[in-house]
């Protein structure tokens, strides 16, 4: 059985229902934290994106619906429109225009810094290892089940930047179970190394993460949660994402790996992820993934919604499992080993 999870911020949400529906005693003796510590820096890192509110406050006030990555198109396709309009260039300049654009993606830049900056607080805060105290054999019973199916072809992509997936799919003593493509270079900085992602199981973060970190146009992972001052991490005008991976020397390798993944791959789990502002990944399913033989099984708490996203692009019968009855870690290997 060969099988691609792709995993979105739903996964996040989850855990945190996991750890309200562990007892108040367990998770203090076991911590040394009180249970609404815990669940709010969980939900604090799931919602970092939220910080583009401060930028489109005023705009996301009159059009509550749209969310952050559908702002930026609108207003990417507004600059871009003003500048095919003769009457405004000769107005405004086009270097005008141009600075405009220059400004906005500065703007972002900066943005992606300071949610990089409060990942790396996070990390700090011992938030990780809380979660992996309270699932310390999350790891271990992954491998099992992975062992016991004979699922040995298993590829995990997600759209996270944090580590909390990263976290979990640790075991004792042998460290992560997924490799990720990055090997010893530097004390500060692992480098990615294409033999070291050649591997049955393998975890990917297509739009990057808070540890990537571009110097001199290579992305490399940081060994510790140092600041970092160029991430990698792509939240962006949506129809752009896929130029953007594209030009860089890790996401490329990842987003390859997907596509050559979907041409032969036995079944795509998408687990807490709506789909809604992935595009490029919507496309690669119905270039590569759009066939009968390719299973496609959804984890969501609204499973319907995402399957909605994914009509006109996988035109066979979709498997939805709704993530409400996934109340503790149990349910999840039991739901989860069920479809293996």
């Amino acid at each position: 059985m060969k099988t691609i999870l792709l995993v979105g911020n739903g996964f996040n949400y989850m855990i945190e229902n996991w750890i309200k529906n562990l007892s108040e005693n367990f998770v203090k003796e076991t911590t040394g934290e009180e249970t609404v510590s815990i669940t709010e820096k969980i939900h604090e890192i799931t919602t970092l994106w939220q910080k583009f509110n401060e930028i489109f406050e005023e705009i996301k006030t009159k059009n509550p619906k749209l969310n952050e990555e559908e702002l930026i198109r609108i207003i990417y396709s507004v600059i871009d429109l003003f500048s095919s309009m003769d009457g405004l260039e000769k107005i405004m300049g086009r270097d005008k225009l141009e600075q405009l654009k220059g400004l906005f993606d500065s703007l972002l830049l900066e943005k992606i810094r300071d949610i990089a900056l409060e990942f790396k607080n996070h990390h700090e805060s011992v938030g990780y290892k809380n979660i992996k105290k309270l699932f310390p054999d999350f790891g271990s019973r992954f491998s099992k089940m992975l062992s016991d199916k004979k699922s040995k072809y298993f590829h995990i992509f997600t759209t996270n930047y944090d580590g909390v997936l990263d976290t979990l799919l640790t075991g004792n003593p042998h460290g992560f179970i997924f490799q990720d493509g990055f090997g010893s270079y530097t004390r500060e900085f692992l480098k990615f190394y294409n033999y070291n992602i050649e591997y049955d199981k393998i975890i990917c973060h297509l739009h990057g993460s808070y540890l990537y970190q571009k110097i001199y146009g290579m992305t490399y992972k940081l060994r510790d949660n140092i600041e970092n001052t160029d991430p990698v991490m792509i939240f962006n005008n949506p129809d752009f994402k896929e130029d953007i991976i594209k030009r860089d020397t890790v996401l490329l390798q990842y987003y390859e790996i997907l596509k050559n993944d979907l041409k032969d791959s036995d079944q795509l789990i998408i687990f807490g992820n709506s789909m809604i502002n992935e595009p490029h990944i919507k496309s690669l399913i119905n270039k590569y993934g759009n066939r009968e033989d390719l299973k496609i099984i959804i984890f969501s708490t609204s499973p319907e919604k995402v399957s909605e996203e994914l009509k006109g692009i996988y035109k066979f019968n979709v498997e939805q499992v709704n993530t409400k009855e996934v109340l503790d870690m149990d349910a999840f290997f039991t739901e989860l080993e069920n479809k293996l």
